[in-house]
C-alpha cells in the first residue's frame, strides 16, 4: 500500500493534533501549554486543508469544475485559518506578550 503525499500530511498533522489535545487536557495553564495549543490548532487546519485540497484536485480531475471551485473556496477559508494559527504559533514561541488568552478560551 503506497500512501500519497496528502495522506502522509493528513496522518502526521492528525497525530500532532491528537497528541497536543491529550497534552493540553492534562496540563495546567502555562506558556508552554499556549504554544502547544497553537501548534495543535495549526495541525488541525493543516489536516482539514489537506483533505479539501485533495478533494478539489479529485473534483477537477473528474471534470466537476463547479465542485472544484466550491471546494476551492473552502480551501481558501481554511488556508486563512492556517495562516493565522501559524502566525499565532510563531508569536507564542517567541514569547509575545500581546497574545490574547489561548485557543481554548
Amino acid at each position: 500500500m503506497e500512501l500519497s503525499i496528502y495522506q502522509i500530511i493528513w496522518i502526521a498533522s492528525g497525530s500532532v493534533l491528537v497528541i497536543g489535545w491529550l497534552v493540553i487536557s492534562f496540563t495546567p495553564p502555562s506558556r508552554n501549554r499556549t504554544v502547544i495549543e497553537w501548534l495543535s490548532t495549526t495541525a488541525m487546519y493543516t489536516a482539514i486543508l489537506t483533505i479539501f485540497v485533495s478533494l478539489a484536485l479529485r473534483a477537477y480531475a473528474a471534470g466537476h469544475v463547479f465542485g472544484a471551485w466550491a471546494i476551492g473556496l473552502l480551501c481558501v477559508l481554511f488556508g486563512g485559518g492556517l495562516l493565522v494559527s501559524a502566525w499565532k504559533t510563531v508569536a507564542a514561541l517567541g514569547g509575545e506578550k500581546k497574545i490574547q488568552g489561548s485557543t481554548t478560551n
